[in-house]
């Protein structure tokens, strides 16, 4: 997800709990989730009903699914039954944002399949609201754990399910789902849309949209193992312009599928939405913010890092919220490559610079590492360590492993964990095969240390002997370095790299005889590699 939003979610006071009932995901395995829900002009009110299909892992007697039940507003879910797929009432209790139901005692498999029927108005998770136009939308946005605002679900990104929806909206309403479009059925008073997906994915970015759309389908893009449509989905008052806003999807969803592996989802919607965030990487159907359409093409970044997670983040998901640069640190970085393939390397240096900034920027007020045990409220971690820091450290993987053995880092990586889950521990466990050699020292600095390496540097000159004496102190703890430096004077050139590995470390240079001390500048990093900050006289 893109995150321009970030600003405005950290004041809106969301206490999300964060491992929600993760103890029963070892004990229930949900296959398959079955969302049936109607929609309406005249209120907020939407009528569900969900089947879902599970499989105990151990002999349990209950499932606890995260859905939130009505407050005293009027917001939340009401349940009106529970029943197994035969039509048999189960016993149910839902409280505390919690739908407990008990399995029959005489449960002869360990498969079950329970149906849910419910209506209620959402105070989340499903916006219903109008956009710029003042047209009426509805958009589900369910990162992170904010699908059980409307659908009875295990809301963790651990537990991936196959998805169907069957939307029943007014006929002026153009409907988009996760999966592909099996039918539309033409009723007196509304339209029946049916979308299924082929594979698993986690709630987070199982959604579905109906807006009065405008649709334009670019082409079917033949990638290496299937045929994938690629298409726009503006609001109908957007300037037609716009359709090619979302273009360049094209182009990045045949890098991605080249360099890393096959693309999993049956089609590639780009959705111009009326969500909380910038864009978000919904599987197979991205939503973008409503003014990225203004036929400027101005996006092209923005579609990037969505595209990548359909690689990471939704085919290859973290196991658990800590790990997520698995998944935003993973998609900045596949994005400045892609801006590295379109571009150009200076292009690409400028976009490692600016991300440098914003770490240091950012860890000059915030004390912690990019994996770590994740706050109450889930938003906190869409912050630069998650996205910019992660990147970061991908590329000082990828100069320490080289092309050869990163890119096979990352194929084997999506590969491996291609509809699974994967905990930064298992890329690391996997970067170390690959690479042949143990990487802790690396992980530990970069991933589970806070803060970034703060350097003093400074010269001094002997102009009778043409010596230049470069000493470099490290003011916020000893990280190992490589750092690339560069002496420029008039007529002359020396690059060196010098490896720090203690507080404090100097080298002794013996200049050309053409060095002219009047003129010479010392260039740190002239090709943007290491993540530092340069000592400043007034840091405490």
């Amino acid at each position: 997800m893109h995150k321009f939003f970030l600003i405005v979610i950290l004041f809106l006071n969301f206490e999300l709990q964060a491992q929600f009932e993760n103890k029963q995901l070892d004990k229930i395995d949900i296959l398959r989730y079955d969302f049936t829900i109607r929609i309406n002009d005249t209120t907020n009110v939407i009528e569900g009903k969900t089947l879902i299909s599970l499989n105990r892992i151990k002999p349990v007697d209950k499932v606890i699914l995260n859905f939130k039940d009505q407050d005293k507003s009027g917001y939340g879910m009401r349940v009106l039954s529970v029943a197994d797929k035969q039509g048999l009432k189960l016993k149910y209790k839902h409280l505390h944002d919690s739908l407990t139901i008990f399995f029959p005692q005489k449960l002869s498999k360990d498969s079950l399949q329970i149906q849910i029927t419910y209506q209620g108005k959402p105070a989340d998770g499903l916006y219903i609201r109008r956009n710029k136009y003042g047209k009426r939308t509805f958009f589900g946005d369910n990162w992170p754990n904010r699908a059980q605002y409307w659908l009875p679900v295990i809301d963790h990104p651990s537990d991936k399910a196959v998805v169907s929806w069957t939307i029943v909206a007014p006929k002026h309403y153009e409907v988009v789902a996760s999966g592909r479009l099996i039918k539309k059925l033409n009723k007196p008073d509304n339209f029946v849309y049916k979308y299924q997906t082929q594979v698993p994915i986690p709630t987070k970015v199982m959604v579905f949209a109906a807006a009065d759309f405008s649709i334009k389908n670019f082409k079917t893009l033949k990638l290496h193992q299937h045929c994938v449509p690629v298409s726009s989905w503006i609001y109908a008052d957007s300037p037609e312009a716009g359709f090619d806003d979302y273009k360049c999807s094209l182009r990045a969803l045949q890098f991605y599928d080249s360099l890393i592996g096959p693309y999993v989802y049956q089609k590639l919607a780009n959705v111009q939405s009326n969500t909380r965030f910038g864009g978000m990487e919904n599987a197979g159907n991205i939503f973008y913010d409503e003014n990225t359409v203004d036929g400027t093409k101005s996006a092209e970044n923005l579609v990037a890092h969505e595209v990548a997670h359909q690689w990471f983040g939704n085919t290859v998901t973290e196991k658990n919220w800590r790990d997520i640069w698995l998944s935003e640190g993973f998609a900045t970085y596949l994005t400045d490559l892609y801006i590295k393939y379109r571009y150009g390397n200076e292009k690409f240096k400028e976009r490692m610079r600016m991300e440098r900034q914003k770490v240091i920027r950012y860890n000059s007020f915030q004390r912690h590492p990019v994996v770590y045990d994740e706050p109450e409220n889930l938003f906190r971690l869409l912050n630069p360590n998650s996205y910019e820091k992660g990147a970061w450290v991908l590329y000082m993987l990828h100069q320490k492993m080289g092309d050869a053995k990163f890119f096979q880092l990352l194929r084997n990586f999506y590969q491996t964990y291609r509809l699974k889950n994967a905990g930064t521990e298992d890329f690391i466990a996997m970067a170390e095969k690959i690479y042949g050699e143990n990487l802790k020292t690396f992980f530990e600095q970069w991933l589970y240390r806070s803060g970034v390496p703060v350097l003093d540097i400074y010269t001094k000159i002997d102009k009778r002997k043409s010596l230049l004496h470069i000493m470099i102190a490290q003011k916020k703890g000893v990280y190992r370095l490589k750092l690339p430096i560069r002496i420029k004077w008039q007529g002359g050139q020396t690059d060196f790299v010098l490896k720090i590995d203690k507080e404090s470390q100097s080298k002794l240079l013996h200049m050309p005889k053409n060095f002219d001390v009047g003129t010479f500048i010392l260039i740190i990093d002239p090709d943007v590699q290491v993540l530092y900050k340069p000592f400043e006289t007034n840091e405490q």
